[in-house]
């Protein structure tokens, strides 16, 4: 479930704070569904709306069966039902490596506390990296994470010692 999370924060941050010039890019773009641009021109589109996840390229609203994690990639094929655009393969790759980490975290510590902490650090870096490589995040993003993965650190060293 984390991997699907990760993959709407990947989709849908780097769109919620982007700046004028790259919005007014987007709102030009074909390959954009008329109801993602209009998120976009009413600055509307956060993690929480719309509330379920959508095609890109279309728009088509995806059903509770498409969003099982990794079962559902597989069985549409890595396309869209609805208009078979392809979807990202980082959609699959995500929502693997998210849950082999947090099985080798659930492993590895002993107390579900520090894996979940863990498996949270994880899943910010994997967003930021992602974000990083892609030229797609704006400044205030890395302040707020970096304070978070240091409060997660620092509960770490000091209290769970």
């Amino acid at each position: 479930m984390n991997g699907s999370f990760a993959n709407v924060c990947i989709d849908r941050l780097p769109l919620q704070f982007s700046d004028n010039k790259l919005r007014s890019r987007l709102l030009k773009s074909s390959k954009l569904a008329s109801n993602l641009k209009k998120l976009l021109k009413e600055r509307t589109l956060t993690l929480n709306k719309p509330k379920r996840s959508f095609c890109f390229s279309c728009g088509h609203q995806l059903q509770w069966f498409e969003n099982i994690p990794l079962l559902s990639y597989i069985l549409i094929k890595g396309h869209c039902r609805a208009c078979n655009e392809v979807l990202p393969s980082r959609i699959f790759l995500t929502e693997t490596m998210h849950g082999l980490w947090y099985g080798i975290f659930g492993w590895f510590f002993q107390y579900w506390v520090w894996s979940f902490l863990a498996g949270v650090n994880f899943s910010f870096l994997w967003i930021l990296a992602y974000c990083q490589s892609h030229q797609q995040l704006r400044c205030r993003l890395y302040y707020a994470s970096g304070i978070l993965l240091m409060v997660n650190l620092m509960v770490y060293f000091f209290i769970g010692r």
